[in-house]
């Protein structure tokens, strides 16, 4: 793993076998950012889990993937959960057959590289409390 901030502008490399989400938050902490929006990420990951909201049952269904992907497009924010940094991230995927999934993404390992910009809001985002799900709310 390997990162710089420059002013307003996160730039984060990850390596093979990393996990996805415990770098972006080790990173995220060392930084002290709780408000953000992903600019983009490229790369692959592996042993993923994609999810997609059920609003009539009020949870996600989701997936495991093994198998190796291409990460096509990322769209994103970090906010505020009870005090510590929360990334909300929704992925398209590609696989050998180069046909496309995606939805919620809830972790996946690192194959190969992933890198990401991320540029910090100045904006206090933050997860409200809800029912089903926490809204993004600004302070």
């Amino acid at each position: 793993m390997k990162y710089r901030l420059e002013g307003d502008v996160l730039f984060i490399r990850m390596d093979d076998g990393e996990d996805f989400y415990e770098t972006l938050y080790g990173i995220l902490k060392e930084v002290g950012w709780k408000s953000g929006v992903i600019l983009n990420a490229i790369g692959m990951l592996r042993e993923f889990e994609i999810g997609w909201f059920n609003v009539q049952k009020g949870t996600y269904e989701k997936e495991f993937v093994s198998m190796p992907h291409e990460l096509v497009s990322v769209q994103g924010n970090i906010s505020d959960r009870d005090g510590e940094a929360f990334a909300h991230f929704h992925v398209s995927l590609a696989g050998p057959a180069r046909n496309i999934i995606g939805g919620h993404l809830f972790k996946a390992t690192v194959c190969n590289t992933v890198e990401m910009f991320i540029m910090k809001s100045n904006l206090n985002l933050f997860r409200a409390q809800g029912g089903n799900f926490r809204p993004l709310d600004v302070a």
